[in-house]
Parts: C-alpha cells; sequence; structure tokens
C-alpha cells in the first residue's frame, strides 16, 4: 500500500554563493608592483618639496637662541612672534598692499584684453592671424626670461617718464602675461561650436555681444586659469620690481623680502617670516581656484 502520510517539509538553508571573480580580474583589482612603486616615487617628491616650505614655516616661529642652536631641531623649540613683529614693522605691510594692487591690476587688465585678442584670432580672418598668433606663442617665454628684457625696458620706460610711478609694474606684468592669457582663451575658445555665434548673430547681437553673452560664459574655466596663472606670475616677479621703481612706497612684496638679506648674512628670523607672509595669498589662490586650472587648460582639448 501506498503511504499516505503527509510529507514533513524541512526548511533547507540555501548555501551562500560567491561570485566567481576571475584570476585575470582579480589581479587587476590588486596593485601592481610599477602602481606602488609609481606611488612611492609620488609621495618621495612630494616629501622633498614639502619638507622644506615646512622647515622655513617653523623657523619663522623661532627665536633667536633656537635659530643658532646645533645640531638644528624642527620642533623642539619655544614659538615666538618676535619675528613677524619685526617684518610688520619694517613696513612690509605696505609692500604686500602694493604687490596686492599690481597683481590685481594685471590680472583685470590681462583679462579684458586676453578675451577679445584670443576670440580675434579664432574667429575672424584677417591678413597676418597666422603669423601673429605664433608671434604670441613665442612671446609666451616672456612671463619666465622677463630678465633679458629688463634692459631695453629700463631704457623706454626712462625716456618716456613711465619709470617709478604706481602703473610701471602692471604695465610691465601685462606686457609679460599676455601672450600665456591668449594662447589658453583660444584654445577654449576653439572648442565652442560656431553655429552658437552665428544664431547670436541671427538674432540680432552685435560681436560685442556675443562675447560677453555667449563667448564668455562658455569660457569661464579658462578665464579663472589665465587669472590665477596671471597672478601667481605678477606676484612672484622680482627683476623689473627690483629696478623699474626705486621708491619704498611702490616697493613690490618680493624685492622687500630680499632686504633682510644684508651685507653681513642673512636674517633668518626675519627673512622666513616675510616668506611665510608671501605664500599665503598663492596658497589661498590655489585652494580656491586651484581646480579651474585644470579645467581650464583641458577645456579646448575636446572641440564641438
Amino acid at each position: 500500500m501506498e503511504d499516505l502520510t503527509p510529507m514533513t517539509a524541512t526548511k533547507t538553508a540555501r548555501p551562500t554563493t560567491v561570485p566567481f571573480v576571475p584570476i585575470a580580474d582579480r589581479r587587476r583589482m590588486l596593485p601592481s608592483v610599477w602602481g606602488l612603486m609609481i606611488a612611492a616615487a609620488f609621495a618621495v617628491l612630494a616629501i622633498l618639496n614639502l619638507l622644506p616650505l615646512v622647515w622655513g614655516i617653523l623657523t619663522s616661529f623661532k627665536g633667536a637662541q633656537d635659530l643658532f642652536r646645533f645640531p638644528p631641531t624642527l620642533f623642539d623649540f619655544t614659538p615666538t612672534l618676535e619675528n613677524y613683529q619685526r617684518v610688520i614693522d619694517s613696513g612690509f605691510l605696505g609692500n604686500m598692499k602694493m604687490s596686492l594692487f599690481y597683481s590685481a591690476t594685471t590680472v583685470m587688465a590681462t583679462l579684458a584684453l586676453a578675451l577679445p585678442a584670443a576670440y580675434a584670432f579664432d574667429r575672424f580672418n584677417f591678413p597676418l592671424r597666422g603669423p601673429l598668433f605664433l608671434l604670441v606663442v613665442a612671446s609666451i617665454p616672456l612671463s619666465l626670461g622677463a630678465a633679458a628684457l629688463l634692459i631695453p625696458n629700463y631704457l623706454y620706460f626712462t625716456r618716456l617718464g613711465l619709470t617709478n610711478a604706481w602703473f610701471t609694474l602692471p604695465l610691465i606684468y601685462t606686457a609679460h602675461q599676455l601672450p600665456m592669457a591668449i594662447w589658453i582663451m583660444k584654445g577654449t575658445i576653439e572648442g565652442i561650436p560656431r553655429e552658437l555665434d552665428e544664431a547670436a548673430v541671427a538674432d540680432g547681437a552685435s560681436h560685442f555681444e556675443v562675447l560677453r553673452y555667449v563667448i564668455l560664459p562658455l569660457s569661464k574655466p579658462a578665464f579663472g586659469a589665465a587669472g590665477v596663472l596671471t597672478f601667481v606670475g605678477s606676484w612672484n616677479e622680482f627683476v623689473a620690481g627690483s629696478v623699474m621703481v626705486d621708491s619704498p612706497a611702490l616697493r613690490p612684496i618680493q624685492p622687500a623680502i630680499y632686504n633682510f638679506i644684508g651685507f653681513f648674512g642673512r636674517e633668518w628670523g626675519p627673512l622666513t617670516a616675510s616668506a611665510t607672509l608671501a605664500i599665503l595669498p598663492i596658497l589661498i589662490a590655489f585652494a580656491l581656484l586651484g581646480r579651474l586650472i585644470v579645467s581650464g587648460l583641458t577645456k579646448g582639448s575636446v572641440k564641438g
């Protein structure tokens, strides 16, 4: 006979299944030897670059006894603000204000000239457009090799009576930084479709309105990148600032730092304190707008 007793259902736990990952994928998930070596190399480079900066900042808080202690110590010292007090008493904040004025004026003048120039180089056909743009690109090293033009600039400015004035350094800084700004902005404008310009012109917009309402909003990353690089280049300039103006009230920050290197040696406390104050605007600029440099320089790499 058939057993008609009902069967009791037993619940069996389902075995947990582990997703299968091929060996090749597992190897790709693990850091490679080359990756670890590259990361270690970048870590060493970061330490080598940051160590002098940290050492200089800490040195600015050391007193005279701790400065000349042997062997030197990095953290074992009594912090003091006497070096900063001496820097402030020397009128360094006035030089800092002048550098801020020079750099801000240079940024505004450079951007105001670079944007229409880049727009004209990309959108209009005019005689010698190619050679003129090559001349602009060839002039980019002016911001790095400004010392080569120091004597001609000094002679020209002296004959024109333009030396030792509040506008002397902004004029020179703008001439140095303008080619780089034009090159950065032109690369971005090349990536903006011309159809947008044509649509705006068809609606009755002038070229100035196209530049203001179409080109400028779409090229803000390049605008910011050119502004940051122009500010940094103007702030760090030393040669023209130490020769073209000789009035203490007009002296920028970099020659003011050099004043703490005297005939009898370097005053390490005030020197590092003034250098620490000088890098603060650069750190703030890169912290707030540093991301615009990468996005602005790569904006024009993909057209359309």
